[in-house]
């Protein structure tokens, strides 16, 4: 990539980053409210199932329709035009609302199994609740399905903020719906549910407009562009599926372990993926439609430049995040969420799990952006196979670990099964392109270790001694601020690799 190139990258990304934290804040106060006015009780855990089961009914097609629609419009552009690209977005979208229709049945008809398939430890109130819950909220199948259609069709346009900013209204009338049902009725949450996913769909409709699209009745279920998406998407809905079953088996185990663990298992796991939000999903989200263009271009040089790069940066801001989530993990927890309802038992059941969950922050970021390059390279088998030995990995660890730690032993499990199963996706891909100068990454790799190490000692000790002076947060305020100061002299010590590129980047950034 070219300078310009480089600097509107940089600037997207920024921006991106600038807007997730906004909305991950508002996502929070979502699940501060929640936690606040319901606590993590059966009501929670039975609300918090009913909105995933949807959620995780579509993730199959959803995240087969974000892997291989990029890639495949990519080449129709190159090759054929807007015009026939246009009308191959109009045609999947059409299929995949017929097929949405299909799940809402299933969803109205069999709630109860359903239901018990993702909590089976669900019984009496807490299992009618989920019910009725899980048939009105089903309806946000449609949405759903049109947010993840229209999502990709923007990024390959380069029109990536309003994807993200449609996160707000959506956190917006969440919160409301959970202050409001709290005051009338618990029926509330799941209309406002409802209500929330439209507008965040209604939300993106002018960008879309703008961005040329038109909506064609069309439906070729038998069209060679749809085949070949549906071939590279259904193994990324196979790998889904195992990811899927993983967090199944998380729940059912959680639902058994202890009342509200499903809650704190869900708290927990926000918090962890709200950094992973903000630098390695913005990362990847601007990247991926650039590598799929570089893939179709067969410029495999600059290609492996550009992801050796992304696995850098990305490795160098999650280290240090993971350490800090680590040491602070219990007033992180209090700080989000100990207050109202929110009693000591769920305080320190999430905080456990943030601390497990946090190992294996960084295997769960690079997977991300590993997985998506080979989607750019139209493979998506390598990286269904691995996500299936993860989830038989994870699986196993999830028995015998939660009989050793109880419930914590299900985030230790995920993140042994996510650092293990990333150190094979790096192995496949490099025997797929080639070399990507591993051993420059490991030398990198190890100095972010050592330097969040020192950071994660420096930082504890500044909150500590602060601690007798001023409150909880401003003691934590310090010890963090201690701790980006050190890692940043830390990485300057030990002499990365690639250190004049990033202070070159930095400074340039700064002057802008």
């Amino acid at each position: 990539m070219n300078a310009k190139e480089v600097e509107t990258m940089e600037k997207t990304v920024i921006a991106i980053m600038f807007v997730v934290i906004i909305t991950k804040v508002l996502g929070f106060s979502r699940d501060i409210f929640l936690s606040f006015f319901y606590g993590a009780d059966g009501l929670t855990d039975a609300y918090l199932i009913s909105t995933d089961i949807p959620t995780v009914f579509f993730a199959f097609i959803g995240m087969g329709i974000a892997a291989s629609y990029i890639p495949v419009y990519t080449k129709i552009r190159e090759e054929r035009g807007d015009v026939a690209a246009e009308r191959f977005t109009a045609n999947v979208t059409n299929a995949v609302l017929l097929l949405s229709t299909v799940l809402v049945i299933l969803l109205l008809v069999f709630p109860v199994p359903i239901v018990k398939l993702f909590a089976y430890g669900f019984e009496g109130e807490t299992l009618r609740i989920a019910v009725l819950f899980t048939r009105i909220i089903s309806l946000t199948l449609y949405f759903t399905a049109l947010i993840f259609i229209f999502t990709s069709y923007l990024e390959v346009k380069d029109r990536f903020l309003p994807t993200v900013l449609s996160g707000l209204p959506l956190n917006v009338l969440l919160i409301t719906t959970i202050v409001v049902s709290s005051k009338m009725d618990i029926m509330m949450l799941a209309i406002g549910t409802v209500i929330a996913v439209i507008v965040q769909f209604l939300y993106m409709v002018p960008a879309i407009r703008k961005s040329g699209y038109r909506h064609q009745l069309v439906l070729n279920l038998k069209d060679r562009d749809l085949k070949q998406m549906m071939m590279l998407a259904i193994p990324v809905i196979i790998g889904v599926s195992a990811d899927q079953i993983n967090i199944l088996v998380d729940r059912t185990i959680a639902s058994q372990l202890a009342e509200g663990g499903i809650s704190a298992l869900t708290y927990a796991h926000r918090i962890v993926f709200f950094v992973q939000a903000i630098f390695v999903l913005a990362v990847v989200k601007v990247m991926f439609p650039k590598i799929s263009k570089l893939a179709v271009r067969k410029n495999m040089e600059e290609l492996k430049a550009v992801v050796g790069k992304i696995i850098t940066t990305v490795s160098l801001i999650v280290i240090p995040a993971a350490v800090g989530m680590m040491i602070f993990a219990r007033q992180i927890t209090e700080l989000l969420f100990g207050r109202g309802a929110f009693e000591e038992r769920a305080i320190a059941m999430t905080t456990g799990l943030l601390f497990f969950y946090a190992l294996g922050l960084l295997g769960f970021g690079l997977r991300e952006v590993l997985s998506k390059v080979f989607y750019s390279l139209e493979d998506s088998r390598t990286p269904m196979i691995n996500a299936f030995g993860a989830m038989f990995l994870n699986v196993a660890l999830n028995l015998v670990l939660s009989r050793v730690i109880g419930l914590n032993g299900l985030a230790l499990a995920t993140s042994i099964a996510a650092i293990v199963s990333t150190v094979l996706l790096y192995a496949s891909l490099v025997r797929k392109i080639g070399s990507l100068d591993s051993r420059r990454l490991m030398v990198d790799l190890a100095k972010g270790i050592i330097a969040a190490i020192v950071m994660g000692i420096a930082a504890r000790t500044a909150f500590t001694v602060s601690l007798l002076a001023v409150g909880d947060i401003p003691a934590l305020f310090i010890g963090v601020l201690t701790g980006v100061i050190v890692y940043a002299a830390m990485l300057w010590l030990l002499q990365l690799s690639d250190i004049a590129y990033y202070k070159a980047r930095l400074m340039a950034l700064a002057r802008r």
